[in-house]
């Protein structure tokens, strides 16, 4: 594959930026701030590093004002350097795509309707009534089962699998392992023993979604589970049936949502959140590493929780305890005034 160049002025005009010194230098490749070369683009974004720009030996850096040293290198301003990053990252990204082809390995059912410029490679298998879309490319030993339609433009990675009855949006990137469409945890207890209750809905995917290595989405119960346009799941999450999840949330790797959960637009989970069955999420919320969610919230708030495991008697008697924490401090600040009076008489 041919390399990808930029040159500096090129960065600025794709970032809506300012060129500060020499915008005919070349780069070909994107790197941190102390591991840059002369033909490496990075940025600062966090203040943490920046005592970086002075040593760093970068093509470029992307930031919001001008703190290079005069001629120590060249500089794009910007308004959102990372965001500025993540673009020239994308102009600059050489991964490989295959050949548009179907393998003479790969399995399609007659009935399948497969589009112009996909990608089918060895061992990939197409069950009945499936329709792939224009551009699309699916991986080595992918299954796509019955009745599943897949939109233009999407990535599949090898060793997916897709169950029957799954639709998936344009452009969405689904890495090797993921599974979508299995059945949720759903079983009634008849004198012990679990029966099974079968899981009739499907799954709904929009588009830009991306989903990461081995994270499964269950199928519906009754209703479907959905998953919002522009959402992104890191690898390691685990989407249960019933499950909405709103366009443009975040969730980060060990992120688990029980059934029949309903999560906002534009959420962000950091990893190992949990939340229980049937909550409402609130558009905007944001939760950090570790936390446990078990009541529903109507407005946008920051969350946290993940203390240390304790025998559960104990721990609730100390959760109780936590949500008079503020109460208690107050009442103990006051007996301390008190103290101090009467210490001054």
């Amino acid at each position: 594959m041919p390399e990808k160049t930029l040159t500096v002025a090129e960065i600025a005009k794709l970032v809506g930026g300012q060129v500060v010194g020499n915008g005919d230098v070349r780069i070909n490749r994107i790197s941190s701030l102390d591991r840059a070369t002369e033909h490496d683009v990075s940025f600062l974004s966090n203040p943490k590093f920046e005592d970086q720009l002075d040593t760093t030996l970068a093509g470029c850096v992307l930031l919001s004002d001008s703190r290079i040293k005069q001629g120590s290198t060249n500089a794009v301003l910007c308004s959102d350097p990372y965001l500025a990053f993540a673009l020239v990252a994308q102009a600059l990204d050489n991964t490989p795509r295959p050949a548009d082809m179907v393998s003479p390995e790969a399995t399609v059912d007659p009935s399948s309707q497969i589009g112009n410029n996909v990608t089918l490679a060895c061992g990939v298998v197409i069950q009945k009534n499936c329709i792939i879309g224009d551009g699309t490319s699916i991986g080595a030993n992918t299954h796509v089962g019955e009745g599943t339609t897949i939109g233009k433009d999407c990535t599949i990675y090898a060793n997916v699998s897709i169950y029957h009855q799954v639709n998936i949006g344009r452009r969405c990137i689904l890495h090797s392992g993921v599974v979508i469409g299995s059945d949720g945890f759903g079983y009634a207890n008849d004198k012990g023993q679990w029966i099974k209750i079968p899981q009739t809905g499907q799954v709904e995917i929009g588009e830009d979604v991306e989903i990461g290595a081995n994270s499964t989405i269950d199928r519906g119960a009754l209703n479907d589970t959905v998953i919002g346009n522009g959402v992104k799941i890191d690898n390691l999450c685990h989407i249960a049936h019933n499950v909405e999840v709103g366009e443009h949330t975040a969730m980060a790797a060990y992120t688990a949502i029980a059934g029949s959960s309903k999560i906002g637009k534009s959420c962000t989970f950091s990893g190992r959140s949990s939340i229980i069955g049937h909550l409402s999420i609130a558009a905007g919320t944001h939760l950090t590493a570790c936390t446990l969610v078990n009541k529903s919230n109507d407005k946008a708030a920051v969350f946290s929780s993940g203390t240390g495991a304790q025998e559960n008697k104990l721990w609730r008697k100390n959760v109780a305890r936590f949500k008079q924490l503020d109460e208690m401090a107050k009442k103990l600040r006051q007996l301390e005034k008190k103290l101090e009076k009467l210490q001054g008489d």
